[in-house]
């Protein structure tokens, strides 16, 4: 086990060494020189829809620890709100996450590792951001969870709409979820996949009877390649012209 666990830690650290982190995080400071808390109320006189959305949040329910006081609501994410206040508003006095996720790092320090990851989504490049996927103010952080109010895929389709069918022959997996095949952070494995080459299908599609997957033999197909990327089952998401997922 001693091995596995250096190689992770080597693959999460690799990317660092020899680099200037500002070069890698090119995001502003997350320190408003100056600026002091005010409270949510003080936000809400001005972002009153933002305000209302918060308060049905789960971030809205947390409180982090800042000197001898507790800092909650708004200025969690958007850092001291005094100087941004006084100034009637403005972009370079406050903490902008759709622009800066460093503020979203602060505490979901795992997802930053996974963004470092060969695969991965382009945050820290500075080409999307978490806002892109996750509504910080809303009831429903988690765009992917089976609670999600608003649909399981839309974050993903938002952007990936080719992926979006209706389709006349689904793949099952589609309606459990992009998450179900991808890593939708970053991955070791191309395309942000959960595991590579067939592994992946072999998750959910082996039987008793392998190398038997579904009523035919797969003994002399299987090292042809990957079930989508050996000319079979091309069509992974869905498709309108054969019942095996083929374009």
């Amino acid at each position: 086990m001693r091995y596995p666990f250096i190689l992770m830690l080597f693959l999460f650290c690799s990317p660092l060494l020899g680099e200037n982190p500002k070069d890698r995080f090119p995001f502003q400071s997350l320190d408003a020189k100056g600026a002091a808390f005010v409270g949510s109320e003080s936000c809400a006189a001005c972002h009153e829809k933002e305000a209302k959305e918060f308060l049905q949040s789960t971030h809205s329910r947390i409180d982090i620890p800042e000197g001898k006081s507790e800092v909650h609501g708004c200025e969690m994410c958007h850092g001291p709100a005094s100087l941004h206040v006084d100034k009637g508003g403005g972009t370079d006095n406050i903490v902008n996450p759709k622009t800066n996720p460093s503020s979203c790092f602060t505490c979901h320090t795992d997802k930053k590792f996974q963004f470092q990851l060969p695969s991965h989504h382009p945050v820290l490049e500075g080409k999307m951001s978490c806002s892109d996927c996750h509504s910080a103010h809303g009831a429903d952080v988690r765009p992917w969870s089976a609670t999600t109010l608003s649909g399981i895929n839309e974050a993903c389709l938002h952007c990936h709409k080719e992926q979006k069918g209706p389709f006349v022959w689904e793949h099952e997996a589609v309606r459990e979820g992009c998450t179900t095949c991808h890593q939708v952070h970053g991955s070791l494995h191309a395309k942000m996949l959960v595991a590579r080459d067939n592994m992946l299908c072999l998750r959910c599609h082996t039987q008793m009877n392998f190398p038997i997957i579904g009523r035919q033999g797969h003994g002399g197909r299987l090292p042809q390649g990957t079930c989508f990327s050996a000319g079979c089952h091309t069509a992974v998401h869905g498709s309108n012209f054969d019942d095996h997922l083929r374009y």
